[in-house]
């Protein structure tokens, strides 16, 4: 699995800069299962990371359950700077 992180960057030292970056979401009725399906997607299109994680939750009344709804961004990022 891939890292995933709150923050705007990749908290990891020695990490290259970000050289291409698009938004990864998912909603699901739990955070753990949403957190695999992110990780899950953003890597089959070559993502190294997903920073900026956002979790919304809502409740839906037509089916009584609460939902989450999970947003990122998925990274890809370059050799690091020396």
């Amino acid at each position: 699995m891939i890292p995933i992180y709150t923050t705007d960057g990749v908290q990891t030292a020695g990490a290259g800069p970000v050289e291409q970056a698009w938004p990864v979401w998912c909603e699901n009725t739990e955070i753990g299962n949403g957190l695999d399906e992110l990780a899950k997607s953003a890597a089959q299109r070559g993502a190294h990371a997903i920073i900026a994680l956002r979790i919304s939750t809502y409740f839906n009344s037509y089916v009584t359950r609460t939902k989450h709804v999970l947003l990122g961004t998925a990274v890809i990022l370059g050799a690091p700077s020396d």
